[in-house]
């Protein structure tokens, strides 16, 4: 697959999930919230099905070789990939590689990495996965050494925690 057609099935994924999240709430509210759940995990497992395909075809797609917008679709794909961790792994793997090389951001690195921590039931690393909001504040999944947190997330270019948590108030 040519960059150019890459980059247009990467940004018609991303247009896909944005107008499904603006229309379910997140998964909250929609038709019934069971519905809208369901809805979005067809299309997130359709997507991250598709997404393995193309990056073990392709390798990483850098914003150099099909555009920001496409190079950050692939990385909300795997993002959203929960329910495949071999996808968000590959995924992974390759957007390392892609950072190392100075060829994609560290912060979306820092994500993923956090992402596949909780999912596997490990301690997160740079605090970017909240678990819930209670009582109007938000309750991170467990922070390996928190006491090092901001150090950690200032390293990959990610805001501080607290203006990381205000966003949920």
């Amino acid at each position: 697959m040519d960059d150019a057609a890459l980059r247009a099935e990467l940004e018609a994924m991303v247009d896909e999930q944005r107008g499904l999240m603006a229309r379910t709430g997140g998964g909250s509210v929609g038709p019934t919230p069971v519905e809208a759940r369901r809805e979005q995990r067809e299309v997130f497992v359709r997507h991250a099905d598709r997404l393995e395909q193309l990056l073990t075809d392709s390798g990483w797609p850098t914003a150099a070789r099909v555009g920001e917008g496409a190079a950050r679709g692939a990385w909300l794909v795997a993002q959203h990939a929960d329910t495949q961790l071999s996808v968000q792994r590959l995924a992974l793997r390759l957007l390392r590689e892609a950072v190392d090389q100075g060829a994609a951001p560290a912060q979306q690195l820092a994500m993923l990495e956090d992402r596949v921590a909780v999912t596997e039931g490990r301690h997160q690393t740079y605090g970017t996965q909240v678990a819930d909001v209670v009582d109007g504040r938000p309750v991170l999944w467990p922070v390996a050494d928190p006491d090092r947190l901001d150090e950690r997330r200032a390293t990959v270019g990610l805001e501080p925690l607290a203006t990381h948590l205000a966003r949920y108030a």
